[in-house]
Protein backbone atom coordinates (compact mmCIF):
# COMPACT_ATOMS: atom_id res chain seq x y z
CA UNK A 1 0.00 0.00 0.00
CA UNK A 2 1.64 3.29 -1.07
CA UNK A 3 1.90 6.16 1.17
CA UNK A 4 -1.11 9.36 1.53
CA UNK A 5 1.96 12.13 2.15
CA UNK A 6 4.72 13.12 0.20
CA UNK A 7 6.89 13.72 3.34
CA UNK A 8 5.65 12.34 7.25
CA UNK A 9 7.75 15.20 8.45
CA UNK A 10 6.56 17.78 6.41
CA UNK A 11 2.71 16.35 6.77
CA UNK A 12 3.55 16.29 11.00
CA UNK A 13 4.60 19.85 11.10
CA UNK A 14 1.70 21.33 9.27
CA UNK A 15 -0.99 19.22 11.48
CA UNK A 16 1.08 20.57 14.67
CA UNK A 17 0.83 23.88 13.07
CA UNK A 18 -1.83 26.00 14.87
CA UNK A 19 -0.50 24.81 18.22
CA UNK A 20 1.56 26.72 20.76
CA UNK A 21 4.86 24.49 21.00
CA UNK A 22 7.94 25.67 19.21
CA UNK A 23 8.17 24.09 16.62
CA UNK A 24 11.63 22.70 16.85
CA UNK A 25 9.81 20.49 19.51
CA UNK A 26 7.50 19.16 16.81
CA UNK A 27 10.62 18.43 14.68
CA UNK A 28 11.90 15.83 16.93
CA UNK A 29 8.98 14.70 18.25
CA UNK A 30 8.37 13.53 14.77
CA UNK A 31 11.72 12.28 14.34
CA UNK A 32 11.54 10.04 17.75
CA UNK A 33 7.88 8.68 16.39
CA UNK A 34 9.46 7.57 13.20
CA UNK A 35 12.68 6.60 14.43
CA UNK A 36 10.65 4.37 17.01
CA UNK A 37 8.37 2.78 13.91
CA UNK A 38 11.30 1.96 12.81
CA UNK A 39 12.58 -0.46 15.55
CA UNK A 40 15.14 -2.80 15.00
CA UNK A 41 14.10 -3.78 11.29
CA UNK A 42 16.09 -1.26 9.38
CA UNK A 43 19.92 -0.53 9.45
CA UNK A 44 22.67 0.55 7.41
CA UNK A 45 26.54 -1.25 7.52
CA UNK A 46 28.95 1.04 8.30
CA UNK A 47 32.13 -0.52 8.44
CA UNK A 48 32.18 -3.33 10.64
CA UNK A 49 29.51 -2.87 12.55
CA UNK A 50 25.50 -2.52 11.90
CA UNK A 51 23.70 1.13 12.89
CA UNK A 52 20.11 1.42 13.39
CA UNK A 53 18.15 4.65 13.66
CA UNK A 54 16.61 4.56 17.29
CA UNK A 55 16.72 7.90 18.85
CA UNK A 56 17.31 9.27 22.56
CA UNK A 57 15.41 13.12 22.04
CA UNK A 58 14.82 15.45 25.49
CA UNK A 59 12.50 18.39 25.00
CA UNK A 60 14.29 21.15 27.51
CA UNK A 61 11.92 24.19 28.90
CA UNK A 62 10.73 26.01 31.25
CA UNK A 63 7.44 23.96 33.32
CA UNK A 64 4.53 25.53 31.87
CA UNK A 65 5.84 27.52 29.25
CA UNK A 66 6.85 25.87 26.46
CA UNK A 67 4.50 23.48 25.77
CA UNK A 68 7.15 20.09 26.38
CA UNK A 69 3.91 17.87 27.01
CA UNK A 70 1.39 19.63 24.19
CA UNK A 71 3.95 18.42 21.80
CA UNK A 72 4.45 14.96 23.10
CA UNK A 73 0.65 14.19 23.56
CA UNK A 74 -0.15 15.24 19.78
CA UNK A 75 3.11 12.78 18.91
CA UNK A 76 1.87 9.95 21.58
CA UNK A 77 -2.08 9.98 19.67
CA UNK A 78 -0.48 9.83 16.78
CA UNK A 79 2.24 6.79 17.96
CA UNK A 80 -0.85 4.87 19.68
CA UNK A 81 -3.44 4.88 16.78
CA UNK A 82 -0.78 3.26 14.64
CA UNK A 83 -0.41 0.52 17.16
CA UNK A 84 3.24 1.31 18.10
CA UNK A 85 3.48 -0.10 22.02
CA UNK A 86 4.76 2.49 24.70
CA UNK A 87 6.23 1.62 28.05
CA UNK A 88 4.50 3.41 30.79
CA UNK A 89 7.10 5.76 32.29
CA UNK A 90 6.47 5.18 36.09
CA UNK A 91 8.55 1.95 35.95
CA UNK A 92 11.21 0.05 37.48
CA UNK A 93 13.72 -1.01 35.96
CA UNK A 94 13.16 -4.76 36.31
CA UNK A 95 9.89 -3.79 35.02
CA UNK A 96 11.15 -2.06 32.04
CA UNK A 97 13.60 -5.22 31.31
CA UNK A 98 10.82 -7.79 31.64
CA UNK A 99 8.51 -6.00 29.32
CA UNK A 100 11.33 -5.56 26.68
CA UNK A 101 11.64 -9.34 26.97
CA UNK A 102 8.14 -10.35 26.61
CA UNK A 103 7.99 -7.69 23.39
CA UNK A 104 10.49 -10.03 21.76
CA UNK A 105 8.71 -10.00 17.56
CA UNK A 106 10.49 -11.12 14.44
CA UNK A 107 10.45 -10.59 10.89
CA UNK A 108 11.88 -11.69 7.49
CA UNK A 109 14.87 -9.52 6.56
CA UNK A 110 14.37 -8.99 3.13
CA UNK A 111 18.43 -8.58 2.62
CA UNK A 112 19.46 -11.85 3.75
CA UNK A 113 16.50 -13.74 3.48
CA UNK A 114 16.90 -14.97 7.38
CA UNK A 115 14.71 -14.71 10.03
CA UNK A 116 15.63 -11.82 12.81
CA UNK A 117 14.19 -11.40 16.62
CA UNK A 118 14.70 -8.10 17.89
CA UNK A 119 13.27 -6.54 21.42
CA UNK A 120 11.90 -3.05 20.18
CA UNK A 121 10.67 -0.84 23.29
CA UNK A 122 9.55 3.03 22.88
CA UNK A 123 9.72 5.03 25.93
CA UNK A 124 7.44 8.91 25.76
CA UNK A 125 8.03 10.40 29.34
CA UNK A 126 6.54 14.00 29.97
CA UNK A 127 8.55 14.40 32.57
CA UNK A 128 12.23 12.41 32.44
CA UNK A 129 12.46 12.88 36.54
CA UNK A 130 9.66 9.90 36.38
CA UNK A 131 11.13 7.76 34.39
CA UNK A 132 14.81 7.87 35.24
CA UNK A 133 14.30 8.42 39.29
CA UNK A 134 16.88 10.40 41.00
CA UNK A 135 20.55 9.97 40.25
CA UNK A 136 20.13 6.21 39.00
CA UNK A 137 23.10 5.24 37.96
CA UNK A 138 22.49 1.65 37.19
CA UNK A 139 19.70 2.18 35.05
CA UNK A 140 21.71 5.47 32.90
CA UNK A 141 24.10 2.57 32.22
CA UNK A 142 21.53 0.36 31.24
CA UNK A 143 20.15 3.05 28.96
CA UNK A 144 23.67 3.89 27.63
CA UNK A 145 24.39 0.32 26.97
CA UNK A 146 20.66 0.05 24.92
CA UNK A 147 21.95 3.03 22.48
CA UNK A 148 23.90 0.81 20.65
CA UNK A 149 21.25 -1.48 19.79
CA UNK A 150 22.66 -4.94 20.75
CA UNK A 151 22.13 -8.69 19.70
CA UNK A 152 22.56 -10.18 22.98
CA UNK A 153 22.25 -8.38 26.11
CA UNK A 154 22.65 -9.82 29.56
CA UNK A 155 21.25 -8.69 32.83
CA UNK A 156 20.53 -10.26 36.33
CA UNK A 157 17.43 -10.51 38.03
CA UNK A 158 16.27 -10.69 42.18
CA UNK A 159 14.23 -13.46 41.48
CA UNK A 160 15.12 -15.02 37.58
CA UNK A 161 18.70 -14.94 38.13
CA UNK A 162 20.61 -14.15 34.79
CA UNK A 163 18.58 -13.77 31.75
CA UNK A 164 19.19 -11.79 27.99
CA UNK A 165 17.63 -9.69 25.66
CA UNK A 166 17.85 -10.50 22.15
CA UNK A 167 18.34 -7.91 19.68
CA UNK A 168 17.74 -4.69 22.12
CA UNK A 169 16.19 -1.38 20.59
CA UNK A 170 15.46 1.37 22.30
CA UNK A 171 13.75 4.64 21.68
CA UNK A 172 13.35 7.61 24.07
CA UNK A 173 11.22 10.54 23.83
CA UNK A 174 11.34 12.80 27.12
CA UNK A 175 10.54 16.14 28.47
CA UNK A 176 12.10 18.11 31.91
CA UNK A 177 13.08 21.30 33.02
CA UNK A 178 16.66 22.62 32.84
CA UNK A 179 17.04 23.02 36.74
CA UNK A 180 15.48 19.02 37.42
CA UNK A 181 18.25 17.80 35.42
CA UNK A 182 20.44 18.36 38.43
CA UNK A 183 17.97 16.28 40.63
CA UNK A 184 18.10 13.79 37.86
CA UNK A 185 21.49 13.44 36.39
CA UNK A 186 24.54 12.53 38.71
CA UNK A 187 27.46 15.09 38.09
CA UNK A 188 29.39 11.93 36.57
CA UNK A 189 26.69 11.19 34.14
CA UNK A 190 26.83 14.75 32.43
CA UNK A 191 29.22 14.86 29.40
CA UNK A 192 29.80 11.30 29.80
CA UNK A 193 28.24 8.24 27.96
CA UNK A 194 24.44 8.44 28.70
CA UNK A 195 24.51 12.23 27.79
CA UNK A 196 26.69 11.92 24.85
CA UNK A 197 23.29 9.82 23.27
CA UNK A 198 21.14 12.28 23.64
CA UNK A 199 19.99 15.01 21.52
CA UNK A 200 18.51 17.82 23.78
CA UNK A 201 15.85 20.50 22.20
CA UNK A 202 16.07 23.24 24.58
CA UNK A 203 13.61 26.37 24.24
CA UNK A 204 13.11 29.27 26.52
CA UNK A 205 9.25 30.05 25.53
CA UNK A 206 6.49 29.46 23.01
CA UNK A 207 6.41 28.89 19.72
CA UNK A 208 2.90 30.77 18.84
CA UNK A 209 0.38 32.17 20.97
CA UNK A 210 -2.83 30.55 20.41
CA UNK A 211 -5.90 31.84 22.92
CA UNK A 212 -8.24 28.72 21.72
CA UNK A 213 -7.39 25.85 19.82
CA UNK A 214 -9.94 23.60 17.92
CA UNK A 215 -9.25 20.55 15.40
CA UNK A 216 -10.48 21.07 11.93
CA UNK A 217 -11.93 18.66 9.63
CA UNK A 218 -8.48 19.43 7.24
CA UNK A 219 -6.53 18.23 10.52
CA UNK A 220 -8.60 15.67 10.96
CA UNK A 221 -7.55 14.08 7.69
CA UNK A 222 -4.45 14.91 7.89
CA UNK A 223 -3.79 12.72 11.18
CA UNK A 224 -5.53 10.00 10.11
CA UNK A 225 -3.32 10.19 6.89
CA UNK A 226 -0.13 10.70 9.16
CA UNK A 227 -1.43 7.35 11.17
CA UNK A 228 -1.85 5.32 7.85
CA UNK A 229 1.88 6.20 6.83
CA UNK A 230 3.16 5.53 10.16
CA UNK A 231 1.97 2.01 9.52
CA UNK A 232 3.49 1.88 6.02
CA UNK A 233 6.98 3.10 8.13
CA UNK A 234 6.38 -0.41 10.53
CA UNK A 235 6.53 -2.32 7.77
CA UNK A 236 10.20 -1.25 6.22
CA UNK A 237 13.00 -3.56 6.84
CA UNK A 238 16.19 -4.82 5.74
CA UNK A 239 19.26 -2.89 4.61
CA UNK A 240 19.37 0.75 4.00
CA UNK A 241 22.12 2.44 2.18
CA UNK A 242 23.72 5.82 1.15
CA UNK A 243 23.90 6.50 -2.31
CA UNK A 244 26.96 7.49 -3.91
CA UNK A 245 26.66 11.46 -3.96
CA UNK A 246 25.20 11.32 0.09
CA UNK A 247 28.14 9.09 0.67
CA UNK A 248 30.28 11.44 -0.84
CA UNK A 249 28.82 14.45 0.93
CA UNK A 250 28.93 12.70 4.48
CA UNK A 251 32.39 12.33 3.65
CA UNK A 252 33.38 15.30 2.93
CA UNK A 253 31.64 16.60 5.89
CA UNK A 254 32.81 14.21 8.51
CA UNK A 255 36.68 15.15 7.27
CA UNK A 256 35.34 18.87 7.85
CA UNK A 257 34.43 18.46 10.93
CA UNK A 258 37.47 16.28 12.59
CA UNK A 259 39.67 18.65 11.48
CA UNK A 260 37.90 21.30 12.94
CA UNK A 261 37.64 19.58 16.18
CA UNK A 262 41.40 18.92 16.00
CA UNK A 263 41.77 22.65 15.68
CA UNK A 264 39.95 23.36 18.98
CA UNK A 265 36.40 24.49 17.48
CA UNK A 266 34.08 22.07 18.73
CA UNK A 267 30.29 22.26 17.54
CA UNK A 268 29.74 23.15 20.85
CA UNK A 269 32.14 25.11 22.84
CA UNK A 270 30.78 23.68 26.82
CA UNK A 271 33.13 21.17 27.48
CA UNK A 272 30.37 18.91 28.69
CA UNK A 273 29.33 18.29 25.03
CA UNK A 274 32.70 17.16 24.03
CA UNK A 275 31.08 13.03 24.09
CA UNK A 276 28.28 14.64 22.11
CA UNK A 277 30.76 16.19 20.24
CA UNK A 278 32.75 13.07 19.26
CA UNK A 279 29.31 10.86 18.63
CA UNK A 280 27.84 13.53 16.31
CA UNK A 281 28.96 11.83 13.24
CA UNK A 282 26.48 8.80 14.43
CA UNK A 283 23.64 11.26 15.55
CA UNK A 284 23.51 12.50 11.81
CA UNK A 285 23.69 9.07 10.39
CA UNK A 286 20.89 7.97 12.20
CA UNK A 287 19.02 11.17 11.56
CA UNK A 288 19.59 10.26 7.30
CA UNK A 289 18.01 7.09 7.93
CA UNK A 290 14.56 9.10 9.45
CA UNK A 291 15.16 10.71 6.89
CA UNK A 292 14.45 8.63 3.97
CA UNK A 293 12.19 6.55 5.68
CA UNK A 294 10.07 10.12 6.79
CA UNK A 295 9.84 10.50 2.28
CA UNK A 296 9.15 6.55 1.63
CA UNK A 297 9.75 3.16 1.81
CA UNK A 298 13.01 3.29 -0.78
CA UNK A 299 15.20 2.16 1.51
CA UNK A 300 17.72 4.74 0.09
CA UNK A 301 19.63 7.44 1.66
CA UNK A 302 19.53 10.59 -0.97
CA UNK A 303 21.93 14.03 -0.72
CA UNK A 304 18.92 15.97 0.22
CA UNK A 305 18.26 13.35 2.91
CA UNK A 306 21.61 13.62 4.57
CA UNK A 307 20.94 17.64 4.05
CA UNK A 308 18.13 17.77 5.42
CA UNK A 309 19.53 15.56 8.97
CA UNK A 310 22.35 18.15 9.60
CA UNK A 311 20.45 20.82 9.14
CA UNK A 312 18.12 19.43 11.68
CA UNK A 313 21.23 19.34 14.11
CA UNK A 314 22.31 22.32 13.10
CA UNK A 315 19.49 24.23 14.21
CA UNK A 316 19.13 23.16 17.43
CA UNK A 317 22.98 22.64 18.46
CA UNK A 318 23.14 26.52 19.71
CA UNK A 319 20.75 26.34 22.30
CA UNK A 320 22.17 22.72 23.47
CA UNK A 321 24.80 24.37 26.06
CA UNK A 322 21.91 25.80 27.72
CA UNK A 323 20.42 22.22 29.17
CA UNK A 324 23.21 22.32 31.83
CA UNK A 325 23.68 25.62 32.40
CA UNK A 326 22.94 25.46 36.06
CA UNK A 327 25.19 22.43 36.61
CA UNK A 328 28.44 22.84 37.83
CA UNK A 329 30.65 22.74 40.91
CA UNK A 330 30.79 26.40 41.32
CA UNK A 331 29.32 27.90 44.57
CA UNK A 332 26.69 30.20 42.15
CA UNK A 333 26.52 28.44 39.10
CA UNK A 334 22.64 28.17 38.99
CA UNK A 335 22.20 32.05 39.94
CA UNK A 336 24.60 33.20 36.88
CA UNK A 337 22.75 30.87 34.54
CA UNK A 338 20.08 32.30 35.33
CA UNK A 339 21.31 35.72 35.21
CA UNK A 340 22.65 35.40 31.72
CA UNK A 341 19.84 34.29 30.60
CA UNK A 342 17.83 37.21 31.91
CA UNK A 343 20.57 39.55 30.30
CA UNK A 344 20.49 37.76 26.69
CA UNK A 345 16.36 38.79 26.84
CA UNK A 346 16.60 42.00 28.13
CA UNK A 347 19.95 43.19 26.80
CA UNK A 348 19.98 45.35 30.37
CA UNK A 349 19.24 44.81 33.75
CA UNK A 350 19.95 47.31 36.93
CA UNK A 351 22.01 45.11 39.77
CA UNK A 352 19.20 45.86 41.87
CA UNK A 353 16.24 44.30 40.00
CA UNK A 354 18.68 41.09 39.91
CA UNK A 355 19.15 41.03 43.64
CA UNK A 356 15.23 41.60 44.23
CA UNK A 357 14.76 38.47 41.83
CA UNK A 358 17.48 36.09 43.16
CA UNK A 359 17.20 37.36 47.02
CA UNK A 360 16.90 33.69 48.18
CA UNK A 361 20.13 32.62 46.22
CA UNK A 362 22.28 35.01 45.87
CA UNK A 363 23.28 38.24 48.49
CA UNK A 364 25.37 41.64 47.51
CA UNK A 365 28.71 39.62 48.10
CA UNK A 366 27.43 36.89 45.90
CA UNK A 367 26.21 39.36 43.32
CA UNK A 368 29.81 40.78 43.35
CA UNK A 369 31.52 37.35 42.47
CA UNK A 370 28.46 36.86 39.37
CA UNK A 371 29.15 40.42 38.09
CA UNK A 372 33.42 39.60 38.17
CA UNK A 373 32.74 36.44 36.38
CA UNK A 374 30.52 38.05 33.92
CA UNK A 375 33.21 40.29 33.49
CA UNK A 376 35.92 38.62 33.26
CA UNK A 377 33.84 36.55 30.67
CA UNK A 378 33.47 39.21 28.29
CA UNK A 379 29.69 38.94 28.59
CA UNK A 380 28.59 42.44 30.14
CA UNK A 381 30.07 45.78 30.48
CA UNK A 382 29.75 47.50 33.65
CA UNK A 383 28.13 51.19 33.88
CA UNK A 384 26.06 53.87 36.38
CA UNK A 385 22.69 55.48 35.62
CA UNK A 386 24.03 58.95 36.88
CA UNK A 387 20.29 59.72 37.27
CA UNK A 388 19.30 57.27 40.13
CA UNK A 389 23.39 56.46 40.81
CA UNK A 390 22.70 53.12 40.08
CA UNK A 391 24.87 49.83 38.74
CA UNK A 392 23.47 48.65 35.28
CA UNK A 393 24.87 45.91 33.20
CA UNK A 394 24.85 45.49 29.66
CA UNK A 395 24.99 42.65 27.28
CA UNK A 396 28.49 42.82 25.37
Amino acid sequence: MSRKLPDFLEGYLAYTDNTEPPRSYHVWCALSVIAAALKRRVYIKWGHKLIYPNMYVVLIGPSGRCRKGTAMGIAEEIVRDAGIMVTGESVTREQLIRAMAESIDSFENPSTGEIEFHCSMYCMSQELSVFLGQGETRFLADLTDWYDCRKEWRYETKQSGKDHLTGVCFNLLGATAADWLQSILPEEAVGGGFTSRIIFVVEEKKGKIIPEYSVTKEQLELKSALVHDLQQILLMAGEMRFEEKARKAYEAWYLDQERKMDRGEMPIADPRFSGYCDRRATHVRKLAMVMSASRSNSMTVTLKDFERALACLLEIEPNMAKTFGGMGKAKYADATDKIIGILQERRSVRRSDLLRMFYRDVDSLGMDIIEKVLVDMNLIKVKIDPLNNETVYELR
